[in-house]
């Protein structure tokens, strides 16, 4: 069997580390190589043994250790992070393994080719493993960023899954349902809800391309309502601030008594001012506050079913506090911003009720025991919801509250006789199952959102996307970037794992470049030695 220069390479290093032997003669013996060639090899060490590290470079160990870690930095930070090809080539230079490995810029940008092109390899190897279950439900979140040309983006919100990822010259109708004809009419999936930030393309992709219910994000919904109370609150503030403090300088250089009194009652007067602004800043953000409370499947307070009457009448007091806000801030912007967020209340609702559809029929095909429904619906599921709510939020007071929530749907739990009397495998399975059901409640498309601003950082690290970098961003989103329970997207979405990304990737690369000794180095300059002459 041929052997390549490198494990020819390797071979006399091997005599040279196991063996010990010194002569030309029997390391061409021992390797099967000329005499020459053993010569040559030796004197290409010797240039590449430069450091004090370098010897283990040569080794078996080293040399492939070597190997995992140049990939493994192309990969990690080149690739899923935008590195150029520069910065990398200085960093494999300062670490000295350049004269080991190739990591020229130029090298490493056809490294990387080859990376791009492994890394799509394994999305197509991985396709017939990536079919869903006869009618599999999802719910799904779409929206667009902008880097010149539109990049469409839609992902199945409770596994994180892309199916889109695309730039695209227009955010039309058409434009999105072209996109999802690719993923949507050749599989068996069954959309329940599509979240989205109320654009007409989107409403209308929803309802006539997926044929599911359209759902306003209240993500965006919030924004818009609070915006323009909260940033005229803010600019009062700010306007107050500036005169206390011109005041406090005035009464500093005032030598006269009537006129410090006057400045004195001023100061007294904007500082009430402050204090009825900072009150009613309070106020504004305790409404934020409730309606987020509100606009869950479950009453935070009596754990019951939450449809839309229930939801419209936990919203009133909060929208009239908002109300009589506006008419101090905002003005008619604040008091378009409410009738704004109160045209969405239906569609949010809509939301709840598909997902209680959801719950019901896949409960049905679980089980057709009643009593087991009541138990699961209505005590087991709102632990399980709550709790997810504790976990994912990171506001310390919505997190006290969704707490204390949790606590008290785990003492009603606890107290009903069904969950006393099932055995332990059988309530982990049901736990299980509520859990996964709590996750399909999704009510803002912020998954999308912080896809955005990632691609955001990527495309100014890149200075752009071409359509096969943005691809691979999208499989590596799918398949390798992790949760903090250690499963990526596609796990989540179609129930097993897949096999590593990073270890495929290097399976399939190949040999590393080999480092070239620049000619540059080794031809004299002329203008030095016309100065220097020998």
């Amino acid at each position: 069997m041929s052997l390549t220069i490198r494990e020819r390479c390797q071979a006399v290093t091997d005599c040279l580390f196991e063996q010990g032997v010194k002569g030309i003669a029997k390391i061409a013996a021992a390797t099967g190589l000329s005499k020459s060639s053993v010569h040559r090899h030796q004197q290409a060490i010797a240039r590449r043994n430069q450091y004090p590290e370098s010897l283990w470079w040569e080794s078996q160990t080293g040399s492939q250790w070597l190997r995992v870690m140049v990939l493994g930095v192309v990969y990690y930070f080149g690739v899923k992070h935008g590195v150029g090809a520069e910065s990398l080539s200085e960093f494999f230079t300062a670490i000295h393994i350049d004269a080991h490995v190739g990591v020229s810029a130029s090298s490493l940008r056809l490294l990387k080719r080859k990376m791009r092109d492994a890394i799509i390899a394994y999305e197509v190897a991985q396709q017939e493993h990536c079919q869903p279950k006869d009618g599999q439900g999802i719910c799904v979140g779409g929206d667009e960023t902008f880097f010149g040309l539109p990049i469409l983006v839609m992902l199945e919100l409770a596994s994180g899954f892309i199916f889109t990822e695309v730039e695209r010259p227009n955010r039309t109708y058409a434009t999105w349902q072209a996109q999802i004809q690719q993923w949507w009419t050749r599989c068996g999936w069954h959309c329940h809800f599509m979240v989205s930030d109320g654009a007409p393309a989107l409403i209308k992709l929803a309802v006539s391309g997926l044929g599911c219910v359209s759902v306003s994000d209240l993500f965006h919904a919030l924004s818009a309502l609070a915006q323009p109370i909260g940033s005229d609150m803010g600019r009062q503030m700010s306007q107050l601030n500036k005169k206390a403090t011109v005041l406090q300088q005035q009464l500093l250089n005032v030598r006269s008594e009537a006129k410090q009194q006057q400045l004195q009652q001023s100061k007294a007067e904007i500082s009430a001012q402050q204090q009825s602004l900072e009150q009613d800043k309070m106020a504004y953000h305790q409404v934020l506050h409730r309606l987020t409370q509100v606009i869950h499947p479950f009453n935070i307070k009596t754990l019951e079913w939450q449809l839309f009457d229930d939801l419209s009448a936990g919203l009133n007091a909060p929208l009239a506090q908002m109300s009589t806000l506006a008419k101090t801030y905002g003005a008619q912007k604040g008091s378009k911003a409410i009738d704004s967020f109160q045209q969405q209340i239906p569609s949010m609702a809509q939301g709840i009720h598909a997902w209680w559809q959801w719950v019901t029929q896949a409960l049905k095909v679980a089980t057709d025991d009643l009593d087991l429904q009541n138990w699961v619906l209505m005590y087991l599921l709102p632990w399980a919801y709550w709790q997810q709510q504790t976990d994912k939020t990171r506001h310390p007071l919505l997190k006290a509250d969704y707490r204390k929530a949790t606590e008290q749907a785990y003492a009603r739990l606890l107290k009903h006789p069904m969950t006393q009397q099932m055995n332990s495998q059988e309530s982990q399975e049901w736990v299980d199952w509520a859990q996964w059901m709590s996750t399909k409640y999704q009510r803002t498309s912020s998954a999308v959102e912080g896809r955005n601003g990632y691609l955001s950082r990527l495309h100014h690290a890149a200075r752009g996307f071409s359509e096969e970098s943005l691809k691979v961003l999208t499989i590596i989103h799918n398949f390798d970037l992790k949760r903090a329970d250690g499963t990526t997207a596609a796990q989540r979405l179609f129930g097993h794992p897949f096999p590593d990304v990073f270890e495929s990737v290097v399976n399939s690369m190949g040999e590393l470049p080999v480092a070239r000794q620049s000619s540059m180095k080794k031809r004299p300059n002329p203008l030095t030695q016309a100065i220097f002459p020998a």
